[in-house]
């Protein structure tokens, strides 16, 4: 490729982002230092016109992508919770799973039950294996949501990430707010929504996932169990981001951010009184 210069002006080259291009003194062109880093082009050498017509759409692009922090500087906390029921409100966390990861590696494991200070319903009892008497000596949720918040100080986690986060996230940022934690807690990213983008599967729960892409079980319904599992699962759905130009935080966000939560609509019952 020619990147010579000289000559006599050339008219203005219009660059879709709005940028107007043009030759400077010396051959220099005016607006192509993006481009110019990209291309890998010595300062004081101009770019043929057709360069800015077919290429600065396509780097801006990419360059768009891959603004802010690299995945590979992102820390990871894979968070699972095991509830005595549904709802954030009413109920209550029962056991917390953290897997810390960084570039695909593992650096830290938590698992802790948590007494939720009454017994626990049959049915959670059934699906889980706890039993109140597991619960015995378990530290309450204060103290354990305590450690979690030490954990991701400790190893500076820029982000959580559950899957089906918004079940998740209520539980979580209710007890923290709860127990009044100092420290903001990190947002929430969403491998179910991840999944749906980056994985064709018949269904998106953590059974199918972790079959079709043959990631070693664990202990199912147990917290760190189904966390190391989701580690495993994001640490796939990464590198598959990675494939389709995904390579910052803020653009998986994209594909896996978790919004605000939406409020429930009430139900109006409208009852006709006849005279």
């Amino acid at each position: 490729m020619d990147f010579a210069g000289g000559g006599s002006a050339k008219p203005k080259v219009e660059d879709p982002r709005g940028c107007c291009y043009g030759p400077q003194t010396g051959g220099t062109v005016r607006g192509f230092d993006t481009l110019r880093e990209w291309l890998r082009v010595p300062r004081g050498l101009s770019l043929p016109r057709w360069v800015a017509a077919r290429l600065s759409a396509p780097v801006a692009r990419e360059l768009e992508l891959r603004r802010g922090t690299p995945l590979e500087d992102v820390t990871f906390g894979v968070l699972d919770l095991e509830t005595t029921g549904l709802s954030s409100q009413r109920d209550r966390i029962l056991e917390i799973g953290l897997v810390v990861l960084r570039r695909g590696r593992v650096l830290a494991r938590f698992e802790s039950l948590v007494d939720v200070g009454e017994p626990l319903p049959s049915g959670i009892v059934a699906l889980t294996g706890i039993r109140d008497e597991l619960l015995e000596g378990a530290p309450e949720e204060a103290a354990a949501v305590a450690r979690v918040a030490a954990l991701l100080s400790a190893h500076g986690v820029d982000v959580l990430v559950a899957h089906n986060a918004r079940f998740d996230r209520g539980f979580f940022a209710r007890a923290w707010r709860a127990h009044e934690r100092p420290e903001p807690l990190p947002p929430f990213l969403c491998s179910v929504r991840a999944a749906r983008r980056l994985v064709a599967a018949p269904r998106y729960g953590l059974d199918t996932l972790v079959a079709q892409l043959a990631i070693a079980p664990r202990a199912r319904h147990r917290a760190l169990g189904d966390a190391e599992m989701t580690a495993d699962l994001w640490i796939e759905l990464v590198a598959r981001a990675r494939l389709q130009g995904f390579h910052t935080l803020e653009a998986l966000r994209g594909v896996a951010g978790v919004g605000p939560r939406r409020p429930r609509r009430r139900r109006v019952h409208v009852v006709e009184l006849t005279a």
